[in-house]
């Protein structure tokens, strides 16, 4: 006779995060929008999380490029649907937002503009992979990307002019 108290199962994580763009295409000195869904599957709200996006950083050489720039006071910020006071930005090279709550059973919207700058890649082909992290709370860090794709319609302009330049009389 053997007793055993062994129950075989699989740990789900309450709290889960996507991110997604608007558009998934970026062109020169364009504007990207982004939105952030934190999803709480269990019975207690998890309060003063910190999300934080690294502008679709990457290695160049010796050093780190970002190729997005967060448009100040774009953020939006919704619990379950409903508009809330605006965040704390507390960083804007890689963007820290702090005082996020999730409610038991609920979910966090956060929607953003970012704009592309001089690192943004052009050349056909060319991605920006965007992450973004969900800290603090006691919790193991939750993270997602989202990734866009450089437009690849040519960027033209056409100037016209005149030459010999006419000569009045």
């Amino acid at each position: 006779v053997t007793n055993s108290n062994v129950a075989v199962g699989e740990v789900l994580d309450v709290l889960s995060v996507t991110k997604t763009a608007v558009s998934n295409i970026y062109g020169a000195n364009d504007t990207v929008t982004y939105i952030i869904s934190i999803i709480n599957t269990g019975n207690v709200p998890f309060t003063g999380l910190t999300v934080t996006d690294n502008l679709g950083a990457y290695a160049f050489d010796t050093s780190t490029l970002v190729p997005l720039v967060y448009t100040d006071g774009s953020i939006k910020y919704y619990t379950n649907g409903v508009l809330q006071p605006t965040p704390t930005v507390t960083s804007v090279g890689d963007l820290a937002i702090s005082g996020i709550t999730v409610p038991a059973n609920g979910n966090a919207t956060l929607v953003y503009e970012a704009s592309t700058n001089e690192f943004a890649p052009l050349v056909t082909g060319s991605t920006i992979t965007n992450n973004v992290t969900v800290s603090g709370c006691g919790i193991n860090p939750i993270t997602d990307n989202e990734t866009i794709s450089v437009i690849s319609a040519p960027n033209l302009s056409i100037t016209k002019s005149i030459s010999p330049t006419p000569v009045n009389d």
